[in-house]
């Protein structure tokens, strides 16, 4: 079996029993479709359901890692990231359903040694698969009103990927699939970002700017749920201070131009002073909630 053709599946769980139970099966066939080596590791966040007893009786070769403490999205993979064996690793959440030849079409990409993650199409529904959303392509990185944001609804353009502003830039979103050792030399999702969004994105510029590679491939689909994991356990109130923090400490770590950073603080400060104009306070609060968390995270990452 080539190095290219083994991968461990990480799935991090938070009540996520229905979705697993739906799901799994479909992650099986895709592998087995691609004969490949494979484990399937869930790393569960504390849930409160029975979602343990139901993989342990319904999927019994999955290996099961629990937290001792509810600990987000970022520290729930790195953990399951961190025991894989295999040296390539799907980051896959439970809402996921992957085609037949999702591996199939995604693995011989890996023959390149300097590929880090390859991402394909997330066709995003709400409550059934024929009701579709959009279909999340690749991402184009672009700077506005203060942060860095990206658009990524965009259609492919082939082409390298360069971690640029206004440059194609990969969204790896929901599902994708990475070399490990990459992975490990990249420390994992960054923990400041915890417990969930933006950590994905933050992970791509890094493998960017470290030298490595990112593929976009069309012909790896998979479905997404949305609103069936974060927002059945997290207020909108809650989720929306979180990604307003967490797009601060996005900015503030890849704005590398001294002209948008002028911008940026200009554009900060002008809203700090009108904000409560319109009672803004998750502004506030975000602004001053990203200000604590750098106190609380050192630097941990350097470009090669």
């Amino acid at each position: 079996m080539s190095m290219n053709n083994s991968i461990s599946v990480i799935l991090p769980n938070y009540n996520g029993r229905s979705l697993l139970f739906d799901n799994i099966p479909s992650i099986i066939t895709s592998l087995n479709t691609a004969k490949c080596e494979y484990e399937i590791i869930v790393v569960d966040d504390c849930s409160s359901d029975d979602s343990i007893s139901m993989l342990q009786h319904h999927f019994p070769e999955v290996i099961i890692i629990q937290n001792e403490i509810n600990q987000g999205f970022s520290a729930t993979c790195n953990r399951g990231v961190f025991a894989a064996k295999l040296p390539l690793v799907c980051i896959c959440s439970t809402d996921v359903t992957v085609e037949n030849d999702y591996f199939l079409n995604a693995l011989p990409h890996f023959k390149n040694p300097n590929l880090f993650a390859l991402k394909g199409n997330i066709i995003n529904y709400t409550s059934t698969i024929d009701n579709i959303d959009n279909i999340e392509k690749a991402s184009l990185l672009y700077y506005t009103r203060g942060f860095l944001r990206f658009n990524d609804r965009v259609e492919y353009v082939p082409g390298t990927f360069t971690g640029k502003l206004n440059g194609q830039f990969v969204l790896l979103g929901c599902v994708f699939i990475c070399d490990r050792e990459k992975m490990l030399h990249l420390k994992g999702f960054d923990e400041i970002f915890s417990p969930f969004y933006w950590e994905d994105s933050d992970l791509a510029i890094r493998a960017l700017r470290s030298g490595y590679n990112l593929v976009y491939e069309p012909n790896c689909v998979v479905y997404h749920q949305t609103s069936s994991t974060i927002s059945n356990y997290r207020s909108y109130t809650k989720r929306r201070l979180v990604s307003m923090r967490n797009k601060f400490l996005f900015s503030w770590r890849h704005l590398d131009d001294p002209k948008l950073w002028i911008n940026h603080i200009l554009y900060t400060f002008v809203s700090l002073l009108t904000r409560w104009v319109i009672l803004d306070w998750k502004y506030y609060a975000a602004f001053f909630n990203a200000l604590l968390r750098l106190k609380k995270f050192t630097v941990r990452y350097k470009y090669t």
